[in-house]
């Protein structure tokens, strides 16, 4: 009987790595796509938002592929949490979708910073990557209880706390300063505005949840060699 749990364990760990080896894939090449396109534009990384890249000079395409890619790393992570027996819920699958279909969604409908471009593909493209910046920190923290219930890594659990804080603390700032350039003629937020770019707290949002995905990624995979190693 304990070959038999032994060799389901090592099966679930097979399952697992597929998984874990395509999140980090996506992820890492998103995260490479991402670079590349900031060094062969023209754009401030500082002042121009994200959304800017997709009427870049060069690179173009670039930022939709980033964008689709960071998908795809998305719904990976996903499986490896599932096949890693970590438990989550009906909300934790819908905000997997909403942020793989977000991202999707912002990298088919450009931003209208330009006159040719429907304001209702701006639109969709504005909510569409509201959805997707809200919907991956908040998986973080429905993972939260459900990790109370395995044999989690505890300094995993520890490490995903961190980076929520920090996708938390980045999302703020990113908001703050979304609204006070959205407000020029006030005074007040016309000095949030330039102390706090929209393009710089932006690319912190995105770093941390790259961030957050990665210790997810790695969450999974210990998880599952705990598993295995309290079988044998």
């Amino acid at each position: 009987m304990q070959k038999l749990g032994t060799r389901t364990e090592l099966d679930t760990v097979a399952r697992v790595r597929p998984w874990t080896i395509a999140a980090s894939a996506a992820i890492g090449w998103s995260l490479f796509t991402l670079v590349i396109l900031h060094a062969v534009s023209s754009f401030d990384p500082v002042l121009d938002a994200l959304s800017r890249y997709a009427f870049t000079d060069q690179g173009s395409g670039m930022l939709e592929a980033s964008l689709l890619s960071f998908a795809v790393g998305v719904v990976a992570v996903r499986g490896a949490l599932l096949g890693a027996g970590v438990p989550f819920g009906r909300t934790t699958s819908v905000l997997f979708a909403c942020a793989a279909l977000g991202l999707v969604m912002a990298a088919l409908f450009p931003a209208s910073f330009t006159s040719d471009i429907d304001p209702v593909t701006g639109r969709v493209h504005q909510y569409a990557s509201l959805i997707a910046f809200l919907s991956l920190p908040a998986i973080g923290l429905t993972l939260l209880d459900g990790l109370r219930e395995i044999p989690a890594p505890a300094a995993s659990r520890a490490m995903l706390i961190r980076v929520l804080f920090l996708c938390w603390s980045s999302l703020a700032l990113f908001g703050v300063s979304y609204v006070a350039a959205a407000l020029p003629g006030y005074p007040m937020a016309a000095t949030i505005a330039e102390a706090l770019p929209v393009g710089f707290t932006q690319r912190l949002t995105f770093v941390a949840d790259f961030a957050l995905l990665m210790v997810l990624v790695v969450l999974a995979a210990r998880t599952a060699r705990l598993r295995q190693a309290t079988q044998e």
